[in-house]
C-alpha cells in the first residue's frame, strides 16, 4: 500500500518536473529478474521504481537509513540496508530469497553515481545473483538525472529511462559453460555484457 502511493506521487513528479519519458524495447519477463541500471544521481533508484511496471525491491547502502526520514522513504520503496564494507551474507540471502520469491530486483552494477560520458566499471553482483538464482537480468539505461532532486524542483533535468531486451537464463547459462573461463571471468563477461548494452542504448544521451 505504502509503496503504490510512493510510487504514484513519484510518477506524478518526475512526469512534471522531470519531463519523464519511459521506453520498453521487451516488458519486464515474469517470475523472478534482475533490473541492472547504471547510476547517475541519488533519483535513479526511485525513477527506476517508478518506471518499472512492476513492484522493484533495492539493497541500499546502510548509511542511507541512519536519517529516520530518509530510511522510512527507503523502506516504503522496498528498500533493504546492505553492508558494502565487507561481505554482508544477510543480503545476499535477502536478495537471492527475493528472486527465488519471483521478486523483481533492481541492482546498480556500478556501485557507485557515476556522471559524465562515460560508463563506470561494473560489480560482479547482478552476475552473481543471477547465476544462482537462475534468472534473467533486464539492462536498463537512465540518463538526465545527473542534477539529482535539487535540480529536479528547479526545472533542470530532463529524464528517460530505457528497459533493454532481457539477458536470458540461457544466454547466461551458456557463458557459464565455456570452460576455458575461471568463474570470475565468466562473471565479468556478465558484467561486461550488461553495461555494453547499457553503453550502447545511451549513445547520445550522455
Amino acid at each position: 500500500m505504502i509503496y503504490a502511493f510512493l510510487k504514484a506521487i513519484a510518477r506524478v513528479l518526475f512526469r512534471i518536473f522531470g519531463k519523464l519519458k519511459v521506453e520498453y524495447r521487451m516488458p519486464i519477463p515474469e517470475g523472478g529478474v534482475i533490473l541492472a541500471c547504471n547510476h547517475i544521481s541519488d533519483l535513479d533508484p526511485p525513477v527506476l521504481a517508478a518506471a518499472s511496471t512492476r513492484p522493484v525491491y533495492f539493497l541500499a547502502k546502510k548509511e542511507l537509513f541512519q536519517n529516520r526520514l530518509v530510511g522510512a522513504i527507503l523502506r516504503g520503496f522496498k528498500a533493504y540496508p546492505l553492508d558494502r564494507s565487507k561481505g554482508d551474507l544477510a543480503a545476499i540471502k535477502r536478495a537471492l530469497g527475493l528472486l527465488k520469491e519471483e521478486k523483481v530486483l533492481g541492482i546498480f552494477p556500478e556501485g557507485t553515481r557515476v556522471k559524465g560520458a562515460q560508463l563506470g566499471k561494473p560489480h560482479n553482483g547482478a552476475a552473481f545473483l543471477a547465476v544462482q538464482a537462475k534468472v534473467p537480468i533486464v539492462p536498463v539505461a537512465i540518463s538526465g538525472t545527473g542534477p539529482g532532486f535539487r535540480g529536479l524542483f528547479l526545472g533542470k533535468v530532463r529524464m528517460s529511462i530505457e528497459f533493454l531486451e532481457p539477458i536470458t537464463v540461457e544466454q547466461i547459462e551458456e557463458l557459464v559453460k565455456k570452460g576455458d573461463l575461471d568463474k570470475h571471468q565468466k562473471l565479468d563477461m556478465i558484467s561486461n555484457e550488461i553495461m555494453d548494452r547499457i553503453g550502447q542504448a545511451l549513445e547520445g544521451k550522455m
